[in-house]
């Protein structure tokens, strides 16, 4: 359910983008023709061609940038949840809910929230080990990247003590 809510807010969004780019050239053309509308700058029967692509993108998007990635620990999740929230703070999340299996992050910024259309959720799911951490790919190796980095720190100073 959620992968179609994802792909329908994409369809959305990506034709907004579209029409507003449109919109402005059509706006901004100096070679207007007198009587020339909005819809004359398509070629007969390319809107359905169009939307088509739109809707063929906007189902292969989410699955493309929404990833499931597995974290490993040296411990149960709750050794490493302090450094969790400190790492999720650094990159302006914020916790969104905290649950016996489960943690998840949302964007402290609603702005940024807004241009993402809420997607911006990471979800660490702490029942078993590995971790399963899920989101948006991008996100989601931006956080890895930095914990496994933190992780590896600790490790190392543990050593040396």
């Amino acid at each position: 359910m959620r992968y179609l809510i994802r792909s329908l807010k994409y369809l959305v969004y990506f034709a907004i983008i579209f029409f507003v780019m449109v919109g402005i050239i059509f706006l901004f053309s100096s070679q207007k023709a007198a009587g020339l509308s909005f819809v004359d700058l398509f070629k007969e029967g390319s809107l359905p061609k169009i939307a088509l692509f739109f809707v063929a993108i906007s189902a292969i998007y989410p699955y493309l940038s929404f990833q499931k990635k597995e974290l490993y620990l040296n411990g149960p999740f709750t050794n490493y949840a302090e450094m969790v929230d400190e790492v999720m703070q650094s990159l302006d999340y914020v916790p969104e809910k905290k649950e016996a299996d489960s943690v998840s992050y949302v964007k402290r910024s609603a702005y940024a929230r807004l241009t993402r259309m809420n997607e911006d959720r990471v979800t660490f799911h702490t029942a078993g080990s590995p971790v399963i951490v899920d989101g948006y790919r991008k996100d989601l190796l931006r956080v890895l990247s930095l914990l496994n980095h933190r992780i590896r720190q600790e490790s190392r100073e543990q050593e040396e003590a």
